[in-house]
């Protein structure tokens, strides 16, 4: 017996109406398996994860991570004044940080208040640039550290209207979940005209966490009331919304569940899935509850005619998914599986419980709204009418698009992963023009100590007088032009000297530097040191902006090349489905097209940037896109195997297919339009993306594949 195009997956369908006693039992059973998992669900926090791959930038990140025992991570809290700091309120921060260095956990307080003179033979550690009483003059003695010429940060601004308080925290002691709280508790009193906002990686980790949880209710609460709503408007039959929407709603939370069972946290990428497939198997539910509709032929008939589409169109997302896998960054390595499998695994229970339904639930007499059908053929007899034209500026247009897709430039990032109106994100811009940046970017030499202090000195030119940090430095602030002695090192702490020498062979220049892909002047910045860096002989350049930099980059690319294996994938999968490989060419035109044309309308709602969102967007759409052309194409071969001809058997699928091609794109929008209320910009980028695609493809199946077909006197059935 053949399997048909669907592979034989609708053969669970079937196997649900034959045994539904049965198949009732096993879907109840894992529905509450749903629900009891649902509770586990984990949130990541790491956004090293976002950028990491196997290569080498990534690798010495990761060995440096692993390498810092105890494992740490630092807070920065910018205290920001409406005019320079008084002396009373200095006094006030000054004894902040002392009580920050007896928290537990804290292991260090770097601050203005810890800055020392020169040591010498009255004050063998130096005297403290701010005194036991802070007076209003203050301003002259940070003036006098500032000109020994050191390079050292003083962590005050020039016009002393702004500090930056770096706490680095033990986290084999606390979590920064648990210490973040109590660091906060020591600020809660600072006094009246001055402000204070907290940032660091494992911070920004923490805001990525919360805003992803009240996002995932959000998305998928508000994403099933609005697809069930514009379902019952659009459908005006409230048995037909259930026979479509509440298998779809098992079928998105089981992939919530398989997250759990997968031990993978969700993260602003995966998030997106539950109500992708919410949607789609909306989509499959219309389709499948259409024909029981149009037919009155009961459940098996409707699931043994189109239960094969729909599974064809769950495999084709599937591939898309699981083409993602050939990246090297495990985040979307499980976004990928995740994707992959959950798309079988919602399509299974979809297709389980829209037979069971079907079997008690039968849609009203009324007529589905013809404005879906007339639209349909509207646009199939156009494709008809003229195909040489249709064909020929399809063709144009995927030519001039694929220019503008070429012309867009790979960008990634950071800050787009933070909550919408997140203060982050300003205060890190501010600690950038302030104090260098927020990350640091790592720099390893293994050279002598003269051309190491040529090189800091070229570094410190470029990044600004208090944003490297190396041991030159502190050797100026020693008093010495040559490397310094252990003996001389004595007086610094060792945690800061095993940072900055970590064996005999080699020394380390840590840049505060801002997010390299916040703007055209950070990146450029960036290049600019890591290009004097290799220039003066250093090993490597490493440290979170570089993977940032680099890894975007590269993963796009990587992305790139899954998009065309799914794009070549999925087409060839229909066609073999279909049983005709001439298929092939004839289903990569309507699909790749929309593609490009969304990819090239990045240049006017995106500046020309394309991120890895981006990308994921496009070849998830492509799985979806081609959803639309595998049913028509089903009708139109339905057609011509009862002797239709092949303009017949056009005419035939836009009224039928096309009819409900058009009802599920309106609602694959409602239900991916609620994308746009969320806090995360990749998110509501992945769901533009997704609607102007779903629009593209639904024109171009409806103008192209009439026109390409319609000529055709035989047509492999």
């Amino acid at each position: 017996m053949s399997l048909g195009i669907g592979f034989g997956a609708e053969r669970l369908g079937l196997a649900a109406i034959r045994w539904p006693k049965t198949a009732s039992a096993l879907l109840f059973a894992l529905i509450t398996l749903i629900a009891a998992s649902l509770p586990q669900l984990r949130f990541d926090d790491d956004i090293h994860r976002v950028f990491l791959t196997d290569s080498p930038v990534s690798q010495a990140q990761i060995a440096y991570r692993d390498a810092q025992s105890p494992p740490t991570s630092t807070v920065l809290a910018y205290i920001k004044a409406d005019q320079a700091f008084s002396a009373a309120q200095l006094t006030r921060l000054r004894d902040v940080t002392l009580d920050l260095e007896f928290l537990d956990g804290v292991i260090a307080v770097a601050s203005p208040f810890a800055l020392r003179f020169t040591p010498s033979a009255d004050a063998a550690k130096g005297t403290p640039v701010f005194s036991a009483e802070i007076l209003n003059n203050y301003g002259a003695d940070i003036a006098a550290f500032r000109d020994l010429g050191t390079g050292l940060p003083t962590f005050i601004n020039e016009e002393r209207t702004a500090i930056l308080i770096a706490i680095r925290v033990n986290l084999e002691h606390a979590e920064i979940a648990d210490s973040l709280p109590v660091i906060k508790a020591e600020f809660a009193t600072l006094p009246e005209g001055l402000s204070v906002v907290f940032t660091g990686e494992e911070v920004i980790s923490l805001e990525i966490v919360a805003g992803l949880k009240d996002d995932l209710i959000a998305l998928n609460l508000w994403g099933a009331l609005l697809v069930c709503f514009a379902a019952l408007v659009l459908l005006r039959d409230v048995r037909m919304v259930v026979l479509a929407a509440v298998p779809a709603l098992l079928g998105a939370a089981s992939v919530l569940a398989l997250s759990v069972w997968l031990g993978y946290p969700i993260n602003v990428l995966s998030n997106v899935i539950p109500i992708l497939l919410l949607v789609l198997g909306v989509a499959d539910g219309v389709h499948l509850a259409g024909h029981l509709k149009a037919s009155g032929k009961g459940a098996r008939a409707a699931v043994m005619r189109i239960g094969p589409a729909c599974a064809l169109t769950a495999l084709t997302t599937s591939l898309a998914f699981a083409c993602i896998m050939l990246t090297r960054n495990a985040q979307l390595f499980e976004f990928a599986v995740l994707g992959a499998l959950g798309t079988l695994l919602a399509f299974g229970v979809m297709i389980t419980a829209f037979a069971l339904l079907a079997l008690v639930i039968r849609p009203s007499a009324r007529a589905a709204p013809q404005f879906a059908s007339a639209f349909a053929v509207r646009l199939a007899e156009t494709g008809l009418r003229w195909p040489r034209g249709v064909v020929l500026g399809a063709l144009a247009l995927l030519l001039l698009s694929g220019i503008g897709y070429q012309q867009t430039k790979a960008w990634f990032p950071l800050y787009q992963n933070l909550p919408q109106g997140s203060e982050t994100v300003h205060v890190n811009d501010a600690i950038a023009k302030d104090f260098g940046g927020v990350f640091q970017m790592i720099i390893e030499v293994e050279q002598d100590w003269a051309s190491t202090a040529v090189l800091v000195a070229q570094l410190t030119r470029i990044a600004g007088p208090e944003a490297v940090l190396s041991q030159v430095g502190i050797a100026r602030w020693l008093g010495h032009e040559a490397r310094p002695s252990p003996a001389d090192l004595s007086t610094v702490p060792a945690n800061l000297i095993a940072q900055l020498r970590p064996s005999q062979s080699v020394d380390r220049i840590f840049i505060s530097v801002p997010e390299p892909m916040r703007d055209a002047a950070a990146f450029e910045l960036f290049d600019r040191l890591q290009n004097a860096a290799l220039e003066g002989g250093a090993t490597r350049v490493f440290g979170l902006p570089s993977v940032m930099r680099h890894e975007a980059v590269r993963l796009i690319s990587q992305l790139s090349f899954s998009l065309v294996l799914a794009a070549l994938g999925a087409s060839l999968i229909v066609a073999l489905a279909f049983g005709s490989l001439r298929l092939f060419p004839l289903l990569l035109v309507p699909n790749v097209l929309p593609l490009m044309v969304t990819g090239a309308s990045l240049h006017v709602w995106a500046a020309g940037q394309l991120s890895p969102t981006a990308v994921l967007a496009l070849t998830i759409a492509f799985g979806i896109a081609i959803d639309d052309t595998v049913h028509f194409l089903n009708r139109f071969y339905h057609a011509r195997g009862h002797g239709e001809t092949a303009s017949g058997a056009v005419r035939s699928a836009a009224h039928s297919a096309g009819q409900v091609m058009v009802l599920t794109t309106v609602l694959l929008s409602f239900g991916l339009a609620v994308t746009m209320l969320s806090d995360f910009f990749p998110i509501r980028l992945f769901g533009g993306m997704m609607i102007v695609t779903l629009w593209a493809a639904l024109v171009f199946d409806l103008l192209l594949l009439p026109a390409l077909l319609g000529k055709r006197e035989s047509v492999d059935a």
